[in-house]
């Protein structure tokens, strides 16, 4: 099973940006060439980021946020994960990490469909937890 989010960003987020919030994170597994940038987390997570060939916000829902996008990452959440650890913790973390990096707009959305978060000028915002229940 596989499950595939997507964070689409105004043109305020570089690759450098999501490079330094993969270093932040202790991800070591990344690769960087131009302007596209995979990394694989130790839980199995992983992300492609690039930009895209289409501008156009493909979230449904937008908060009414309204930017050209001009970075789209994609993040993989592939099953099994390694014992005691968490893609989708991972995944949290890793947008909560972005988030503190960039002044950049952006959506968080379970393809495209169902939104999750998403950061404007009054930052970020969560609408559904990602995290594993604790109790």
């Amino acid at each position: 099973m596989s499950l595939d989010f997507h964070l689409e960003a105004d043109n305020a987020l570089s690759i450098s940006q999501i490079a330094e919030c993969l270093t932040q994170l202790g991800v070591t597994e990344v690769m960087q060439t131009g302007d596209s940038l995979q990394g694989a987390f130790p839980s199995g997570l992983s992300l492609e980021a690039e930009k895209p060939g289409d501008p156009f916000l493909g979230a449904e829902d937008t908060k009414g946020l309204s930017f050209p996008v001009a970075m789209h990452i994609y993040l993989r959440v592939k099953s099994p994960e390694p014992k005691g650890l968490s893609q989708l913790d991972d995944l949290e973390d890793f947008i909560t990490r972005l988030a503190s990096l960039t002044e950049a707009q952006f959506l968080v959305t379970f393809q495209y469909e169902s939104l999750y978060y998403w950061k404007d000028a009054n930052g970020l915002h969560q609408q559904k937890s990602l995290k594993r229940s604790t109790t």
